[in-house]
């Protein structure tokens, strides 16, 4: 019970961090050191798990992957996203640049700390520095129109899925990104009439084949190419800070569902004033809990 409730409040920890725009629950995951488990067990609900649901041997299906901690996992996402979205939401609409910063300095401490001290081959920093750069290159981008169609509809849930599951890269961005948050947000608001359940029952095929298959391609790098995965997430991490950088100005807003929605900011240099004092504080008190679980972490292995 005591192992599968640590997993609940990690699970909360993703989904806390899921409903900020621009940090992924796969950043907190690789923070947190489950990353891997999350994706091993991914990759085991697989035809055979189906198969057996399908014929109505559950006992056999759930024996195949670790139930409960997935369970504990997904419960945890789901009780942050109810229970803290107004929370979290009202902080990133009134403090946006403290709750930034003290994301920024523990995602950057972490990251920094999950970099192997021996034995780092010349490929990994250069797949490091390649993480860096394709993270940094997306978080700068801006939206797209995309077309309506149901085939592009299903890859924008594939598309999305994989985002949220690599560190640094937020799903709901890359949606936006492509032209597809603001048309997602319609569908769910009126999801019974009949053109908008078809288009939600698509795009959530789209994410559950993109995450099964994404699962197995992660779980297959992280095996036989663990350094060179690891770093290349790592720079997924420290590309997307630009994106969470806490000095902007709003250069480009949308109205979505009567909410001012911003889809472009750009990073500004701080004034020397008492935001600049406050924030680099929550910086240095969320770069203090990276090194904290980085060191309870170290103490359990």
């Amino acid at each position: 019970m005591k192992k599968y409730f640590s997993t609940l409040l990690k699970g909360i920890a993703m989904g806390a961090v899921d409903i900020i725009p621009g940090i992924s629950g796969g950043t907190m995951a690789l923070i947190l050191k489950i990353y891997q488990k999350i994706i091993n067990e991914l990759r085991l609900i697989n035809l055979k798990f189906f198969k057996n649901i399908f014929s109505l041997r559950l006992k056999k299906a759930f024996r195949l992957i670790d139930w409960k901690f997935l369970l504990s996992l997904f419960l945890g996402i789901i009780i942050a996203i109810i229970s803290l979205a107004r929370i979290v939401s009202w902080a990133l609409e009134n403090y946006p640049t403290y709750l930034f910063g003290f994301f920024f300095g523990l995602i950057i401490i972490s990251a920094l700390l999950l970099i192997p001290k021996n034995n780092i081959k010349p490929i990994s920093i250069i797949f490091l520095i390649l993480g860096f750069i394709i993270a940094w290159l997306i978080s700068s981008l801006t939206p797209a129109q995309s077309p309506e169609t149901y085939g592009f509809i299903f890859l924008s849930g594939a598309l999305a899925i994989c985002a949220m599951i690599l560190p640094g890269i937020s799903g709901a961005f890359i949606l936006i990104l492509i032209g597809k948050y603001e048309f997602m947000i319609s569908a769910l608001k009126n999801p019974l009439t009949p053109e908008n359940i078809s288009i939600i029952i698509i795009f959530i095929l789209g994410c559950l084949i993109g995450l099964l298959a994404f699962s197995k391609f992660l779980s297959l790098l992280l095996k036989k190419y663990y350094q060179i995965t690891l770093m290349l997430l790592i720079g997924f991490m420290l590309g997307a800070l630009n994106k969470i950088w806490p000095f902007k100005i709003i250069t480009k807003t949308t109205i979505i569902n009567n909410y001012e929605i911003i889809i472009q900011q750009k990073n500004i240099l701080p004034q020397l004033n008492q935001e600049l004092l406050i924030t680099i504080i929550l910086m240095i008190i969320g770069a203090t809990i990276g090194l904290l679980l980085n060191k309870i972490k170290r103490n359990k292995a």
